[in-house]
Formats: C-alpha cells, sequence, structure tokens
C-alpha cells in the first residue's frame, strides 16, 4: 500500500569504465533550475538538464560543478598508512601466540614438578617445589593477560588500518569546488534551510504517527 512516505536522497548516476584499472574519479553535479530546491514525483528531473554534463563529458574539467577524485594517489596513500597498523596487528599477533606458547610450557613444567612430589621426600624438599609451582601459576596468569592485551592491540590496530584502507572506496564526496557551502552561507538563508528541515522533520513525524494509527 502507498502511503506516500519517502525520504529525500540525492540521486547518483555511476558510470564505469572497464578498460583498466581505477587511476581517477570524475564526480559532476547537476544544478537544480533556477528557483527549485529539489525534484518531485510531479516535477521530476528533464532530459535537458542533463544537457550541460554531456557537454562537460566530451572535454573534462574541472569547474564549480565538476571535480575529480585522484583514487590510485589515494589508494597509494591508504596503503602506506594503513600498513603500519597491519604490521602492529600482526607484531601483536606473534606476541599474543608467543604468550599462548609460554603459557602452555609453563603449565607442562608445573606438572613435571607436580609428579616430582613424593610422600617420602623431605618435607622441605616439597615445600620448596610447591613454592615453585605456586610461582610458576602466577608467571601464567601474567603471561596470559599479556596474550589478552596483545589480542586487545591487534583488534584496535587492525580495525584502524582498515578504516582508514576501506575509506578510499566511499564514493560520497562533497563538491570542494562549490560556493554554496553550508557553513558559508547568508544567515537568513541558513535559517530558512533550518526551518524547512525542521517543518519536514514535523511532516514525516505526523506521517509516521498516521500509519500508527492506521495498523493499530
Amino acid at each position: 500500500m502507498s502511503n506516500g512516505f519517502y525520504t529525500e536522497i540525492p540521486t547518483n548516476l555511476l558510470f564505469f569504465d572497464c578498460s583498466g584499472q581505477t587511476d581517477e574519479i570524475w564526480y559532476y553535479e547537476i544544478p537544480l533550475p533556477q528557483g527549485r530546491k529539489k525534484y518531485t514525483k510531479t516535477k521530476p528531473i528533464q532530459d535537458e538538464d542533463f544537457a550541460d554534463s554531456i557537454g562537460w563529458w566530451k572535454n573534462r574539467q574541472e569547474n564549480e560543478r565538476a571535480w575529480k577524485y585522484n583514487f590510485r594517489e589515494a589508494y597509494h596513500q591508504a596503503i602506506k598508512e594503513a600498513t603500519l597498523h597491519w604490521d602492529a596487528a600482526n607484531k601483536a599477533e606473534e606476541t599474543a601466540n608467543q604468550c599462548v606458547k609460554t603459557a602452555k610450557n609453563l603449565a607442562e613444567k608445573i606438572q613435571r614438578l607436580r609428579n616430582s612430589i613424593l610422600d617420602f621426600s623431605p618435607a622441605e624438599k616439597n615445600a620448596r617445589i610447591q613454592a615453585e609451582i605456586e610461582a610458576l601459576k602466577d608467571e601464567i596468569t601474567q603471561t596470559q593477560l599479556e596474550e589478552q592485551r596483545q589480542r586487545e592491540i591487534l583488534k584496535d590496530e587492525q580495525a584502524k588500518g582498515d578504516a582508514i584502507y576501506w575509506a578510499i572506496y566511499n564514493l560520497d564526496r562533497k563538491n570542494p569546488n562549490s560556493q554554496q557551502d553550508f557553513e558559508h552561507l547568508p544567515p537568513e538563508q541558513l535559517l530558512a534551510d533550518i526551518l524547512e528541515k525542521d517543518k519536514r522533520v514535523a511532516e514525516i513525524m505526523a506521517e509516521i504517527r498516521q500509519l500508527l494509527k492506521s495498523d493499530s
């Protein structure tokens, strides 16, 4: 059932060149017609709105509506920065694995000491062995804590490296040449935009309440 409820999401058209690796990504922002704030179902985008972008495509240059993202440069820089974190993650993993081996060796040593305790051995000898066992238990505990710490470092460094690397694939990039950046708009226009957004939020909330009532 159609309820007329929708969100205003910008439309993006993607064009792929499969002839080789991606070195750069071009963006072109089609401006709204004069006097329009958005496209709607009753006033959709028209073929003529693409005229400027089609003409620009044949001779691509950066301007106030078009900009270029140097993907290959970003890729190499991301690999360089992310590798520092990935290397740290690998080092932490190696240290954690070594802690596991160390704890295992200590546990085996404890077992050997326990086996060496005999009922007929002098009490002081058995006491020394028991003291050594307790010290080894403490060492195992510290080793396990260190392993846990290294696992946390591994997780954190891997996440940092991944965040740097995968960010370059985010194509949601604002126009760096735009003269209508929100923070540079005149105060009266900023206020008008805020009021318009508040009005739209109120309309959406009213539609949601209506939907909830109709479903109950």
